[in-house]
């Protein structure tokens, strides 16, 4: 009772600021489609799954497991347009065929070119300068003179293999000079703070991953003035919700946001 009547004494001296009242003291955000092909590997998977288990997902719609195959089946869809190897496990129909056709051909399911989310994701930060190189002397002084700034990235995805992917095969074995710290639900929730504090004090910090879950809402990135969707949620709200991590008060900056999305696929459709 004495928190609420105190409540009611405070509530007539608040000030509460809407973005919408702010939004032009923010500066651009800048949302643009950044497009890759499927593989020849996830093409296969792709069209092998639109034949055999789209229809029995079709059956099942007025069944009591109806909205569980269809859960099902739009998992299996978002993992595989992301990595092959998401969703290749020993459990699935095709696994021994085509690892028998991969060790065959001298490759591996986790080959960076059966993933081309991962090559479009390399490509986009060699793009942005964010490549971990030094810079050259003319570089440096362009930088010292406010001509050249360097770009800092958030680097979103929906599950943990995903960001395992991303560290190990671009960051560790293409863009070995860039510096990063993830964000996910391995981490601790008494150091997620900390994390955040890190990454927006120390500029030499190049990216932040994160898992939409846990760092697409409440966090104040504004450190970063790029915003890189390699999975999507399929929810426009949590996905807008995770883009103004670095665009909101105290961002100075234009935020530039991609969103990798792959051709062909039931990705597109729903992005689009």
């Amino acid at each position: 009772m004495a928190l609420e009547a105190l409540h009611k004494q405070v509530l007539p001296f608040l000030l509460r600021r809407m973005k919408e009242d702010v939004l032009s003291d923010l500066p651009p955000k800048i949302i643009q489609d950044y497009y890759c092909e499927l593989s020849p590997l996830q093409k296969k998977l792709y069209e092998d799954f639109a034949k055999q288990q789209i229809g029995e997902v079709k059956e099942s719609i007025d069944s009591k497991d109806g909205k569980q195959h269809i859960f099902q089946a739009l998992q299996y869809m978002r993992r595989l347009v992301n990595h092959p190897g998401l969703v290749l496990q020993p459990k699935h129909p095709k696994y021994a065929e085509i690892q028998a056709q991969l060790k065959q051909e001298g490759s591996s399911i986790w080959d960076v070119k059966n993933a081309p989310k991962l090559s479009a994701l390399t490509e986009l930060l060699t793009d942005c300068g964010i490549t971990g190189g030094a810079k050259s002397e003319v570089e440096m002084l362009q930088a010292g003179s406010g001509v050249v700034s360097q770009h800092r990235a958030l680097i979103f995805c929906q599950v943990r293999e995903m960001l395992d992917r991303i560290e190990k095969d671009v960051l560790k074995a293409k863009l070995p000079g860039v510096t990063y710290l993830r964000l996910d639900g391995g981490v601790d929730a008494k150091d997620r703070f900390g994390i955040v504090e890190k990454f927006n004090a120390d500029p030499t910090i190049d990216l932040l991953l994160l898992t939409t879950h846990v760092g697409g809402l409440g966090l104040n990135l504004t450190g970063a003035d790029t915003v890189i969707f390699v999975e999507h949620d399929w929810n426009p709200t949590k996905d807008l919700q995770a883009m103004d991590r670095a665009h909101r008060l105290g961002q100075k900056r234009v935020v530039n946001v991609y969103r990798l999305i792959t051709k062909n696929t039931l990705e597109e459709k729903i992005m689009g």
